[in-house]
């Protein structure tokens, strides 16, 4: 036998106190009893308790707190098997990580706006599985599919402009790989990217007809304006800020591409959403997605002791009836 509550067992110390007040108070009634009485009345008096009686009532009491307590404590023995089914939807999230996504119209950039709606996306999820992609002119895997939030977090923390060499933006490639890390068996699947759109290398057309025949749903999440913004950059032998310049020595404007990112999302039966500071987009996906049926993705089989404390309060119950019903006059014949 084990309890779920053994702390409150402490409480059993207090009863040898309890009945050593109970024999005092006896004693002292009986003092009082023989001090404020004559002798005649007490022989009559004494000839109608029944001391037996009074006695059984207060052991019965004393059992009573004493089950009450064990009650409490919460007792448990035997053990039943139970099976926990956790179900989700697999996601994958893929986020732009060009040097464009260095430009500072969204504050402090775009970069750090992408890696803020991930974390608040991640926040607001309940039992899915997510996967993390970063991608530029080339795509890697960051965090294979997982339901460790805190680990995607961590990954997440350290994404960053430059962290894939290539520059660019190949979303055929980011799409391609993303959908790798979803299962075979998994019938909902869904694509997030985060992206500013811009300068979209490869043929991004043909990697969205596939995951549509894969049965991906795609939503994109567009960061940036569309009025545009400069691309700052920290000039190596100065270490000054400047601004990315094209082969004519132009400032080079960095802008959210709309048509591109809204066709993807409409050719997969997704939706796209421009990020906001209000990142009312992120419940607005989640609103989406949360219509689509959820599918088991673990089960776990655990014992656990079954709780007994009925047994005591039954019993409790049981005495204390038992103590109602006795009498402290002896029964006349």
């Amino acid at each position: 036998m084990r309890f779920g509550n053994p702390e409150v067992l402490l409480l059993l110390l207090l009863v040898p106190i309890l009945i050593l007040l109970m024999y005092f108070s006896t004693k002292r009634r009986k003092k009082v009893f023989s001090e404020f009485s004559s002798v005649e009345l007490q022989k009559k008096l004494i000839t109608n308790l029944s001391h037996v009686s009074r006695t059984l009532k207060s052991i019965l009491w004393i059992c009573i707190i004493v089950l009450l307590i064990i009650a409490a404590s919460r007792p448990q023995w035997g053990k039943k098997l139970q099976i926990l089914e956790e179900k989700g939807l697999d996601i994958v999230v893929a986020i732009d990580v060009s040097t464009s996504m260095l430009a500072e119209d969204l504050a402090p950039n775009r970069i750090q706006r992408a890696k803020n709606s991930f974390m608040t996306f991640l926040d607001m999820l309940t039992g899915d599985r997510v996967g993390l992609v970063i991608f530029a002119g080339d795509a890697f895997v960051q965090c294979p599919i997982t339901s460790d939030y805190s680990a995607l977090k961590m990954f997440a923390s350290i994404v960053d402009v430059g962290l894939v060499p290539e520059d660019g933006t190949d979303m055929a490639n980011a799409i391609s790989k993303a959908s790798t890390l979803f299962t075979k068996d998994t019938q909902n699947r869904i694509m997030v990217l985060i992206t500013d759109g811009e300068n979209l290398q490869g043929d991004f057309k043909d990697a969205v007809k596939k995951a549509k025949e894969n049965h991906i749903i795609i939503y994109t999440l567009g960061i940036g304006t569309q009025k545009g913004a400069p691309i700052p950059l920290i000039n190596p032998q100065t270490g000054e800020k400047e601004y990315l310049k094209d082969k004519d020595g132009n400032i080079v404007l960095t802008k959210l591409d709309f048509s591109n990112l809204s066709w993807i999302a409409k050719e997969t039966d997704g939706l796209f959403f421009q990020i906001s500071t209000r990142q009312q987009e992120i419940r607005d996906i989640l609103n989406d997605i949360s219509l689509l049926e959820k599918e088991k993705i673990a089960e776990r089989r655990y014992s656990q002791y079954k709780e007994q404390y009925q047994f005591f309060v039954l019993l409790a119950l049981f005495l204390l009836l038992i103590e109602f019903i006795l009498w402290e006059r002896k029964i006349r014949s």
